[in-house]
């Protein structure tokens, strides 16, 4: 299966210990695959230093997924209220890190959908900040 072309429109905000905050946003052309029982939103990422690979999203039951492989590899399994503790590769090395989520949620009809995520970050066991990710996607026209 091919899946349908979707575009993706995200906006990721970094709520640090001080309450400073970081936006970034990124809009870009995607694929979104559909099995019986989940959803996989997959597209290029483009990240800070000039980073890139390919990421995915795949929503399944009260659970999304978040993966990226590239220079930078991750996968991130957030299910509100569980912690889960992961690895984020670099060229630099490896970096331990563990997410706790409040928010999970994804809605989807026909092509059109979004997701919200909320969860608390740390790495290498310290703090980071509060993540907020909110994803809206449609057919590309």
């Amino acid at each position: 299966m091919n899946g349908q072309k979707v575009i993706l429109q995200m906006t990721s905000t970094q709520v640090q210990e001080d309450g400073q905050e970081a936006v970034m946003e990124l809009t870009c052309a995607g694929t979104l695959r559909k099995t019986d029982d989940a959803a996989v939103l997959e597209y290029e990422e483009s990240g800070q230093g000039g980073m890139t690979g390919q990421a995915s999203i795949e929503m399944k039951g009260d659970t999304v997924m978040l993966s990226r492989e590239g220079e930078a590899s991750m996968r991130l399994i957030l299910k509100q209220g569980c912690k889960y503790l992961s690895s984020y590769y670099t060229p630099f090395g490896r970096l331990d890190m563990e997410a706790l989520p409040t928010k999970v949620m994804y809605m989807m009809s026909d092509g059109d959908g979004r997701i919200e995520l909320e969860y608390y970050m740390h790495v290498q066991n310290q703090y980071v900040g509060l993540n907020r990710v909110s994803v809206q996607f449609h057919p590309q026209a």
